[in-house]
């Protein structure tokens, strides 16, 4: 549950990143900058793979933690 918990706070943190750079450059009218924006996006795609995972991931933590 804690594993699902971090992935789900890792996707909000890249949306919100996200999102606050977005606005950012609409309101100064400036040029999306790709590269920053996909930067960006990598948190997002952390996360989901992280929640997509999240049995095997908490498996190996619990694994790691017992020895």
């Amino acid at each position: 549950m804690l594993v699902r918990f971090v992935a789900v706070a890792i996707i909000g943190l890249g949306v919100l990143e996200t999102g606050l750079y977005v606005a950012e450059v609409l309101v100064h009218h400036l040029a999306i900058n790709m590269v920053h924006c996909a930067l960006l996006t990598c948190l997002l795609l952390l996360g989901i793979v992280i929640l997509a995972r999240s049995r095997a991931v908490a498996e190996w933590l619990s694994e790691k933690l017992d020895e």
